[in-house]
């Protein structure tokens, strides 16, 4: 397919087969999955591009959430898994290792910052978010973790309730999940807080040490922290450099543990191999996820210091946790990253979105903010640059003008995201963005704005 025109749409989403099939589904399926999915059904992917089954080809710049760095279907990541699952099918690694579990977990330490010296096996990135968040409690004896509104580790049990993207993700169970108590992310464009005069340089942790500890937690029931280094379906944010000293000193002060949650960060999307590293912050705790399979097969970790993990009376992982062909597949994917130039990639186009982003601000009055760290790139709307009122009922429309043309991006909370692969050509990033130029004016006219 990337060898052809992409996009290239044949009959406007959803076409003919997809509405059939998407209709079906709405029958049988959960509801609140029946009704997230589409507008169309997918036929095929491959690198940049995704095909549905009525034949339109789309330009793909959500790369399975940030779960594809390399590509869909990479060829070469592909076949060593499917040679791996052919020799061992499916085994409880919990109960016997495999060839593949010692390197793929010395690789992880030998890539990862500061003195993280231990793993532990997960599934996905939500399974990690969990495991760490009771290695934090156990290591310290404390109950109480600090999380970030704004910030996403899963939908599920203790990952949804350190969460905060957005209120409806943890409807239903939030009252049932204690211990948690949330602080606004340090959010340069929409933070409440300013820092001090003596403070510690950073209004968020300012806040946290005047008025979180003082009114509302003891310290000395703080197990930690979990955060996202940088915001993924969040909004794609990062925060002040100032914060990160500030947190550090803050964990450090109150022997709390400092968790990044890395899940949707790590292998190479900001244009390091983990986001950290771009602010120099050796954290306690990282929960991995998502890209470490490369896109080809769920897997994820926690890696830890001996003080945050060095215990084995906590029961963790599950079943299908680190499968020999899942890890080969991580295995493949690191040397990737460790032969090809794809972090010089990432900055390249990290460099021409800021380029491209920059000129589609000036243009719109109805952008109010636009974020770019690696390949995280994020375009907020407004009702009114002074007020900085979200404008919803603008972004899904720019969003249905994208899917009109082609470009498939991600428009589930606060801003219009792209994500794509890391190596995608920069040519090809220049030509979504210029689609996302073409589809803003469109919405504002049918707007009649």
């Amino acid at each position: 397919m990337t060898a052809g025109r992409i996009p290239h749409i044949v009959t406007p989403p959803p076409g003919p087969r997809s509405r059939e099939i998407l209709e079906r589904q709405a029958k049988v399926l959960y509801p609140g999955l029946a009704g997230g999915l589409g507008p169309f059904v997918i036929r095929r992917k491959e690198g940049y591009a995704v095909e549905d089954i009525d034949g339109n080809v789309y330009l793909d710049m959500i790369s399975g959430m940030a779960s594809v760095p390399l590509g869909a279907a990479h060829a070469g990541i592909t076949e060593v898994a499917v040679e791996v699952l052919r020799r061992y099918g499916v085994e409880d690694t919990h109960f016997y290792s495999h060839e593949y579990l010692l390197p793929l977990a010395e690789k992880l330490l030998a890539i990862a910052p500061g003195n993280l010296s231990r793993v532990d096996i997960a599934l996905n990135g939500t399974e990690a978010v969990e495991t760490a968040v009771r290695f934090m409690r156990r290591a310290t004896g404390r109950p109480i973790v600090v999380g970030f509104m704004g910030g996403y580790h899963g939908e599920a049990g203790t990952a949804g309730a350190i969460g905060a993207e957005t209120s409806d993700l943890s409807f239903g169970y939030r009252a049932l999940m204690p211990g948690f108590v949330h602080v606004p992310y340090p959010n340069p464009y929409r933070t409440p807080f300013t820092a001090r005069p003596g403070g510690t340089g950073d209004g968020t942790v300012d806040f946290i040490r005047d008025h979180l500890l003082f009114h509302a937690v003891d310290p000395r029931e703080v197990a930690g922290v979990v955060i996202e280094p940088v915001l993924g379906s969040g909004g794609c944010v990062a925060p002040p450099d100032a914060f990160w000293p500030a947190l550090v000193k803050l964990c450090r002060d109150f022997d709390w543990l400092l968790c990044a949650d890395e899940v949707k960060t790590g292998f190479g999307r900001t244009g390091h191999m983990f986001a950290v590293e771009r602010w120099g912050v050796e954290p306690d705790l990282m929960a991995l996820g998502k890209a470490m399979g490369g896109g080809v097969m769920p897997i994820g970790a926690v890696l830890g210091t001996d003080h945050s993990m060095g215990f084995d009376d906590v029961s963790t992982g599950s079943t299908w946790s680190w499968l020999a062909a899942a890890c080969a597949a991580a295995l493949e994917t690191i040397r990737i990253f460790e032969t090809e130039p794809i972090l010089e990639n990432v900055r390249e186009l990290d460099r021409t979105a800021r380029r491209a982003l920059a000129r589609l601000a000036e243009r719109f009055e109805c952008i109010g903010d636009v974020r770019t760290v690696g390949c995280f790139i994020a375009v907020e709307f407004v009702k009114d640059r002074a007020t900085k009122e979200r404008d919803p009922e603008l972004q899904e429309a720019v969003a249905w003008e994208c899917l009109r043309r082609g470009l498939l991006g991600d428009s589930s909370t606060t801003s219009y995201n792209l994500q794509p692969s890391l190596v995608t050509p920069v040519e090809v990033l220049e030509g979504a963005i210029a689609i996302l130029d073409e589809s803003v004016a469109a919405a504002l006219a049918a707007l009649g704005r």
